[in-house]
């Protein structure tokens, strides 16, 4: 096994790099801090195989201060300043000898300006880093320098033009798809979502309008394809407001969500061929669900209470009789619970406490007794008096 694995090392070449380094005439370990203890100058390291020079840094007493050059195998290298063993100034990266980044560090922060490039040299996104970081902008570019995408803030992000971001620059604001048809066209005013808002597909084709005030959006939004609505939604000072609807791609409802204080109020789901096929109705934390099969004939109605159910619970057969009708208290069955035959005679009629059955009586089909039991919490039968 060991034979196997060294052969396979001497195959593939060497794993890693060792290198040397040395400040003047001195031999250094960059991983032992007293090695560069109070060194004052220049320290140099080479490949130990090929003796060519990987890395150069200059010191000051004892710490990174200057210009640190660094290479790898392949072509990627990087440049990077320091003040007081800190990373302070301009930051450079390079592949195959190519500039693809750009960057600038304060007290080992990276601030201010920051560029990178595509392989071919063009400039593809542009960073302005400020604190906080709310106030830092970023522009991402195609091949040809047109603008994609654009916004303010690096950890937590937002569009241009939309809520704080205030963008500098002329209304409208235009991006691009990478082939280079616009991918959206937004009116500006002060820097802020201001009118109307049109975007298109990657053939030009208009896929989506919105209207916004100082950044929020309002009014009716709506999202097309192939020129037919597929979702529309109406909003107030940037929160859905009213009826958002959604749609079956020959334009007729999907779904439709009522708004009201930032709540689904009611969500109703539909059948392509028109029939109701879901409801929830919300009442604070009560919700109220029903289905329904595709001739619109109610199936099953259930209330919860948060996540739980809560309050009456019942399913239907497709003529509308009732199939079962029982109640729920904090997700546990309570009460009386009732199932009946398709004829609308009972099968089964029980009651409930906390989850357990306390008492049952079954009936066959013919309506003869089967069953007549009194149980205690654990579920055992309790015994009858002879």
């Amino acid at each position: 096994m060991r034979l196997l694995l060294l052969l396979m090392l001497l195959l593939s070449g060497r794993a890693f790099a060792i290198d040397d380094c040395v400040a003047g005439e001195r031999r250094v370990d960059l991983n032992n801090g007293a090695s560069t203890e109070n060194y004052t100058g220049f320290v140099r390291c080479f490949d130990r195989d090929t003796g060519e020079e990987t890395r150069s840094m200059s010191y000051s007493r004892g710490k990174l201060h200057g210009r640190e050059k660094r290479k790898w195998p392949g072509g990627a290298s990087m440049e990077q300043e320091y003040r007081d063993g800190k990373r302070h100034g301009e930051y450079r990266k390079y592949e195959g000898g190519q500039l693809v980044e750009v960057s600038h560090y304060v007290d080992d922060r990276e601030l201010g300006e920051a560029l990178r490039f595509s392989k071919s040299g063009k400039l593809i996104r542009k960073i302005d880093r400020r604190e906080p970081d709310a106030t830092s902008t970023w522009q991402d570019f195609d091949e040809a320098g047109r603008l994609t995408e654009a916004g303010c803030g690096l950890q937590v992000s937002w569009p241009a033009g939309l809520k704080d971001c205030r963008w500098k620059g002329p209304s409208p604001l235009v991006f691009f798809h990478p082939n280079g048809q616009k991918s959206a066209v937004i009116e500006l005013r002060d820097g802020l979502r201001h009118g109307l808002t049109t975007t298109f597909d990657r053939e030009g084709v208009k896929d989506g309008e919105e209207r916004y005030v100082k950044g929020l959006r309002e009014g009716l939004f709506v999202d097309l394809q192939d020129g037919k609505p597929r979702r529309s939604a109406n909003y107030a000072a940037g929160e859905k407001s009213g009826d958002e609807i959604e749609y079956f791609a020959d334009g007729s409802r999907k779904k439709v969500t009522t708004w009201r204080a930032r709540e689904a109020a009611k969500v109703i789901e539909y059948f392509q061929n028109g029939a109701k096929k879901f409801e929830q109705v919300r009442d604070g934390d009560q919700l109220i669900e029903s289905r329904f099969n595709d001739d619109g004939q109610l199936e099953d109605r259930a209330q919860f209470r948060g996540r739980e159910r809560a309050g009456p619970h019942e399913r239907f057969f497709p003529d509308g009789g009732t199939v079962l009708r029982e109640s729920y208290a904090e997700g546990r069955l309570q009460g009386r619970r009732q199932t009946y035959f398709g004829d609308g005679r009972p099968e089964e009629d029980s009651t409930w406490e906390r989850g357990h059955v306390t008492a049952r009586k079954r009936w066959d089909s013919d309506g003869g007794l089967v069953e007549d039991e009194a149980f205690y919490e654990d579920g055992s039968r309790k015994k009858k008096q002879p």
